[in-house]
């Protein structure tokens, strides 16, 4: 299934599709499929959940998607999953905790959020620590402005 970035038009396979475009670095993809708008909805809905949580949760320092192959991600079914990095959280491991659909702040999907702290993030970057089911980190969700932190 073709994808491009959606900003400056360049091919992307599916491995480059999940990282910043090499070209102009945007994040926005065009897929040409029936699921296109299953994929745009996704990521949309991603950055208001992390908007949401930046803004009420002043710990944290990172919020990624994570990021199924990509014939998963493109299933209206499979929940969005963003792993966050809280200074404020305890070590607990990688421990995916599932939501429902969150319609009131633009999320019509479920999601699944993976909280950390700064030390066990460091370990997920070392391979000390693992994501499930073969996720890996996706593209960082800015902080919106005016929401504290750095």
């Amino acid at each position: 299934m073709p994808i491009t970035c959606a900003k400056c038009n360049t091919p992307l396979d599916a491995q480059s599709a999940q990282e910043p475009c090499p070209h102009c670095r945007s994040l926005d993809r065009n897929v040409i499929s029936i699921e296109r708008g299953v994929g745009t909805e996704k990521i949309q809905a991603a950055r208001a959940l992390a908007e949401r949580h930046y803004l009420v949760e002043p710990g944290l320092t990172h919020v990624f998607r994570v990021r199924s192959s990509e014939e998963r991600e493109l299933a209206g079914s499979e929940p969005i999953k963003v792993l966050e990095v809280n200074e404020d959280t305890v070590p607990a491991g990688i421990l995916p905790v599932h939501f429902g659909p969150t319609l009131a702040i633009g999320v019509p999907f479920s999601s699944i959020i993976i909280e950390i702290t700064p030390d066990e993030y460091e370990q997920l970057l070392a391979s000390k620590l693992k994501l499930p089911n073969g996720w890996v980190i996706g593209e960082e969700m800015p902080r919106p402005n005016g929401s504290g932190g750095e």
